[in-house]
Parts: C-alpha cells; structure tokens; sequence
C-alpha cells in the first residue's frame, strides 16, 4: 500500500511546516481517521493473517465504515497476531520473499527477540519527519551541520534507521549536512567531535539519554569546551527527566532548552512514531510545576511521561484503557496494534483547554519564550511506562 502523505510531501519539507503551524488540528485527525480506515480496509484485503484475525474474531471488513466502527475491532499485539503468524503471512499479497528488506530486532528482554522488515517506504517516513525537525529546530538549511549518530548500530532499529534517513538527506543534496557513525562508541565519538566540530557550524548529537550524558562528561575531561561549540541533541529510546534536559543544555552546549534537545518515541514495530515539540515541553515543564495539571494531563501516570506531538496520518494513535494502540504502515502493516505502552492520547485543543482551567494562558507562554513561530497544531501522545 502506497503511503500518499508521504508521495505528497516527500522532498516538500517547508511546505507541510508551514501547514503544520496553519492548517487547523482537526483536518490532521480526520485525515488519519480516513487513512486509518483505509489501511484496515487494505490489510483485510491483501493481508492473509490480519484477514484470518478478522475471520476468527468473527468481523466483516465490509461493516468497519467509519471510525467508530474501526475502534471496535479486537487490538492485534505481538501474541496474538505477530507470533501467531507466519511472516510471510503478515506480509501484503503474503509476498515476505519477494521483498526487499531492511531487518530489525527487539531487544528480545521479555523471551525471543523478534525480527521487523523494513521497507522503502517505512525509511521514507522518518526521512521525512527527521527533515522536519532538522528544519524547524536545528536549521540544516543555514548551517553546515555533522550528525553524530552515537545510537546503537547492528540488529536495532535506531542506529541503522537514523543513519539512513541522513544519508537520504544528504544525497539529495539540498542541505551541507554530512554524518559519522561511531555508533555507541563514546571514545570513537569523542575523538570525531574534537577532530570535525571546528570544521562545521553545528553538530548534531544523537543517541539514548544516558550515553550522550556520559560522552558530555567524558567529553569535559577530555579538553571538549561543549559551551564553545554549537551543538544540538536528538534523544530517542527512552524518557528522561526535566532535570536531566537542563543538565545537558547547561554542560554540553545547548542554547534553547526547547528547540535544541528534542526527545522521540519510537519502537522496532512501527519504526519512529512522535517527537517532543517546544509545545509538548513547554507543557510538560508547566505540569512538573502544576500538580492539579499535572493529573488533568497525564490521568493516572505514576512516572513523568514523555510527552509527544504526532502526525495522524502516518500514526494513527488511540488508547485502549491505560495503553497506546496504533495503526501505521511499517513493514509490516499494523492496524488497531497494541504496542504495550501505557500512556494517553491529547488533542492540543484539549490540552490548551486544561492549561486554561488552570489559569494559564498557553499562548502567553509560547511567547514569552520566543516560539510562537515553532507550535504545530497536531494532537498529543504520552508514554510513561514500556
């Protein structure tokens, strides 16, 4: 299946910003809504297992006709659907042999890891979203900039995926943007950001939460002035505190605590699915401060969430009790799929709504901080427990 919002906006990155900022939420979630049916209607088509999981379940794909319908359909999950399956079942047309993969592991900590194919299109997704935020936070399009992408390469999705989505950047040759991969390896990435930060207007940091610490102090002992270089953070893997977010802004060189350290939450299922935003950490850090907020937020989370803006259209994201079920096109195709996140669904609409029963004014804050020209008007997503 051909993932349109991609065919339309694929190397037409300013264009869809400027209608992230203009365009108001709702055409955003009807547009996943439509897609969302629209992938479930394919899959019960074209794909065997999902048309056999309907089968079982005893639902006529001829029925689903609106949203309303589709949130009543049984949630796939890893064992009811994925493990229950053969791969190539789970496949368009069945077709698993005649792909042409890219394959990923789970990390395989609750039993035996499991292997994601991944398509063209699923790398043409994050190509397109990683554009984006490069755009928007780190301003590829005026600075020369070298990645450092210091996530785990090998069998997991992060390394290998980021890598690929900056080498597609960088070949269409739009952006003075280059890239080096040491992967985990923090003395590797130590000597590359003493050797090649002076030669580039900014670097751009990417890697899990407690390895970029540690290379910002290993860094430190190494002679790394980090307050002299112009660098930027993108996070992925796993949540991290406010607290942590202002101890790498104000050791490792970061000047805007909300453009330039930018978290993601992704998995090996789907690939990478939603990000921080300035808007989603202004709220977050309102919320830390504003207990009653706080709870009106985040309901009954017992951790700090992460806290996300999505695209509907490429993550159809809904909850099912306390947990995150998405619908996406990945390699494998996934519809109504429990990811066993627990966390919530927000519309921005209802969270300026709740900043408002709070007495706060959020677009008052957004200007005070100087990013009324960086809010995307798209829904929310939190996960605060995997």
């Amino acid at each position: 299946m051909e993932n349109s919002f991609v065919k339309k906006y694929f190397n037409k990155a300013p264009i869809l910003l400027k209608e992230l900022k203009n365009k108001p939420e709702n055409y955003w979630i009807e547009r996943g809504e439509e897609n969302a049916l629209k992938i479930f209607q394919n899959m019960a088509l074209r794909v065997p297992a999902y048309k056999n999981f309907l089968r079982v379940h005893k639902i006529d794909p001829k029925s689903i006709k609106t949203i309303e319908d589709f949130r009543k359909i049984p949630t796939t999950n890893k064992e009811n659907y994925l493990q229950n399956y053969k791969l190539s079942d789970l496949c368009w047309g069945g077709e698993f042999d005649k792909g042409k993969w890219i394959l990923a592991s789970t990390s395989g900590s609750t039993g035996e890891p499991y292997y994601f194919p991944r398509s063209e299109t699923q790398d043409d997704q994050f190509t397109l979203t990683a554009e984006l935020i490069l755009l928007e936070y780190f301003e590829i399009d005026k600075k020369s900039t070298l990645f450092i992408d210091c996530f785990a390469l090998g069998v997991w999705i992060g390394g290998m995926y980021m890598y690929q989505a900056i080498r597609n950047l960088i070949q269409r040759g739009k952006y003075k943007l280059s890239i080096i991969t040491p992967g985990a390896d923090k003395v590797e990435a130590i000597k590359a950001i003493k050797n090649l930060s002076q030669k580039f207007d900014q670097i751009i940091i990417g890697g899990y939460g407690p390895l970029v610490k540690d290379l910002i102090n290993d860094g430190l002992s190494h002679g790394i002035n980090w307050k002299k270089l112009n660098v930027k953070y993108f996070f992925a893997a796993e949540g991290f505190s406010e607290q942590f977010r202002e101890y790498i802004a104000q050791n490792g060189g970061a000047s805007n605590i909300f453009t330039d350290l930018i978290n993601h939450y992704g998995t090996a299922d789907l690939g990478t699915m939603a990000h921080e935003t300035p808007a989603s950490i202004v709220i977050r850090k309102l919320a830390l401060k504003n207990r009653a907020l706080f709870k009106s937020i985040f309901n009954d989370a017992h951790r700090l969430p992460t806290f996300t803006q999505f695209i509907p259209e490429l993550f159809f994201f809904e909850t099912v009790g306390n947990r995150l079920v998405c619908t996406g096109l990945g390699g494998l195709p996934l519809a109504g799929y429990d990811l066993k996140d627990r966390g919530g669904v927000l519309t921005f609409a209802d969270s300026k709504a709740k900043l408002k029963d709070q007495g706060i004014n959020f677009s008052v804050e957004i200007a005070t901080k100087g990013l009324r020209s960086k809010i995307w008007k798209l829904p929310f997503v939190y996960l605060y427990e995997r």
